[in-house]
């Protein structure tokens, strides 16, 4: 499949999905992010505001030591607001770069499941249930997610030093998010694609291999869940469409309708 149909596909797919996955009763499965969110947004500012009160109170200790005024005095209640402001603010921005693969990595047994799900319905097939097999799903959805992360994060701090060497920042200060963006919607369209892989027994490397071939799917499935991250609580529920989006898009390939014979010759 060519890049621009694989794009196409995998753009449509997504928001087929939607339908879908009401039509065949599996809404339900947004509960889940949203008590995920719940947790760690509770749990990560309440963690927060205590690391704000150690900042705030270390600061009021050393100007208690050192000042004199009445200035002074009044200073540490406004540091400490301003301690547990820019810590909450950097909570939420750290959990917004890193968000996409921490939402991967938990979910993975509701997304391996899902995939699953999905293509039963899609094939009116019958896959029987392993718990040997599905716990082989969930590990390998977690280490492509972490493999994933590495590999944008490598990418990322090239980028970055790139566009501090002369000449080359000239190409790259501008192109460099647009870069990024892409590599980043690519890296998460594999995590969704990668559950089908996986269903269709292919090693990490044959995956890696048959994604690069159907890089144009594996974007735009991934894109529209990138986008979502910029939206806070968004991602859960994206991902949820993207998972499913992606399994019905594979169904379109024709190659992989016969991978399992010929995969290797490919």
């Amino acid at each position: 499949m060519s890049t621009f149909n694989g794009f196409s596909t995998g753009f449509s797919s997504f928001f087929k999905a939607i339908p879908f996955i009401f039509k065949n009763k599996l809404a339900w499965t947004f509960l889940i992010p949203l008590i995920l969110y719940i947790i760690i947004y509770a749990g990560g500012f309440t963690y927060m505001d205590h690391l704000g009160d150690i900042v705030s109170n270390y600061i009021t200790r050393w100007l208690e030591y050192n000042g004199d005024s009445n200035f002074l005095q009044k200073l540490p209640g406004i540091l400490s607001w301003i301690a547990k402001f820019l810590i909450q603010i950097l909570f939420f921005f750290i959990f917004a770069y890193f968000s996409g693969y921490i939402i991967l990595i938990i979910l993975s047994p509701l997304f391996a499941w899902l995939s699953e799900r999905t293509d039963q319905i899609i094939n009116a097939t019958n896959y029987p249930f392993e718990w040997k097999q599905f716990a082989k799903d969930i590990w390998r959805g977690i280490l492509i997610a972490l493999r994933n992360l590495l590999l944008e994060l490598g990418i990322t701090i090239l980028v970055i030093v790139a566009t501090f060497i002369p000449v080359l920042n000239i190409i790259s200060g501008p192109l460099a998010g647009i870069f990024l963006f892409i590599a980043s919607s690519y890296f998460y369209g594999f995590s969704f694609m990668d559950y089908t892989c996986e269903r269709k027994r292919l090693k990490v490397k044959e995956s890696i291999l048959f994604v690069k071939r159907n890089k144009g799917m594996a974007i735009a499935n991934g894109m529209l869940f990138s986008i979502s991250l910029f939206i806070p609580f968004l991602g859960g529920f994206v991902a949820i469409i993207a998972t499913v989006g992606a399994t019905m898009a594979m169904n379109e390939i024709p190659e992989l309708k016969k991978i399992d014979s010929q995969f290797a010759h490919i």
